[in-house]
């Protein structure tokens, strides 16, 4: 039963107990019933006046059926009256069921209130954690990256390097000889032919040692990258879990807690409403009895 239904159980009610008053108040003071010789009674038979046969007939017959047409209506009115207290007493009963179911839905209400917001705490808690974790981890992957480059630098430093030495001075001479042993255009040409083979030569041991060192380098970088992926999502699914763990164990608690609240209601609502079924009908069976 949602509030709309209990704001129409309480329109009902009210609407009821006015209903009854004022069937009441004409019961009580119209309608009540008193002795015959409470009224003024005209003897028609010892009146100053003599009426016609037919005439007296006539007007006892209506009498007769006025005042059958009177109880017929007392009779439906007093029927009518005691169904509105049947229904006032309904009405009274369900409106007893409904604060109780109220009173359950906002209990129930106020605790998962109460369990959104430790999610939302344990949410920010997880986002903090984290943030601080990738922190954490981003710093050591730069200094490991750092590490990495120096080490594998060192490792191919002596990679091709005697022959890339000789080249280097391979160069110079030719050079030299170029510039100043050179006494012909087709001495020169010779020259600078070694020279373009010497320095491709060169080019080609230098690109191979990239190679090899970038080669080295990005393998290492993507093992490091995994781990740092590993080690964050680890982390991650730790914290969840404990969180997790958390809600659990206090949406147990506030299912526990809700089920004895539920018990607890459960007798009130009976007790509540066997007291006031029975304070009812005692009422409305005195009232018969008065009428």
């Amino acid at each position: 039963m949602d509030k709309y239904d209990y704001h129409f159980i309480s329109i009902k009610f009210l609407t009821a107990i006015l209903l009854a008053l004022v069937f009441a108040f004409l019961l009580i003071y119209v309608f009540t019933p008193n002795r015959r010789g409470d009224y003024l009674v005209y003897n028609l038979e010892e009146s100053n006046f003599q009426l016609e046969g037919d005439s007296f007939s006539d007007f006892k017959t209506i009498s007769a059926a006025a005042k059958a047409e009177q109880q017929e209506f007392e009779k439906k009115l007093k029927a009518r009256s005691f169904e509105l207290m049947e229904e006032t007493k309904q009405s009274l009963l369900a409106v007893i069921t409904a604060n109780h179911l109220e009173k359950m839905n906002g209990l129930r209400e106020a605790r998962m209130l109460t369990l959104e917001a430790k999610k939302r705490e344990l949410e920010q808690r997880e986002d903090s954690l984290l943030q601080a974790r990738r922190q954490e981890l981003e710093a050591e992957l730069s200094q490991k990256l750092q590490q990495l480059r120096q080490r594998v630098r060192d490792k191919y430093s002596d990679f091709n390097q005697q022959q890339i030495r000789d080249n280097y001075l391979k160069m110079i001479n030719l050079n030299l000889k170029i510039e100043f042993v050179a006494r012909s255009a087709a001495e020169k040409e010779k020259y600078q032919k070694q020279l373009q083979e010497v320095k491709s030569e060169q080019e080609a041991l230098m690109a191979e040692k990239n190679s090899q060192l970038n080669e080295d380098i990005s393998e290492q970088t993507s093992e490091l990258i995994m781990e740092f992926n590993q080690q964050y999502a680890a982390y991650r699914d730790q914290i969840r879990e404990e969180h997790q763990k958390i809600i659990a164990e206090q949406s147990a608690e506030i299912e526990k807690e809700l089920a004895q609240a539920r018990k607890e209601i459960k007798n009130s609502l009976a007790v509540s409403r066997e007291e006031k079924r029975i304070q009812l009908e005692q009422l409305i069976a005195e009232t018969k009895a008065y009428y």
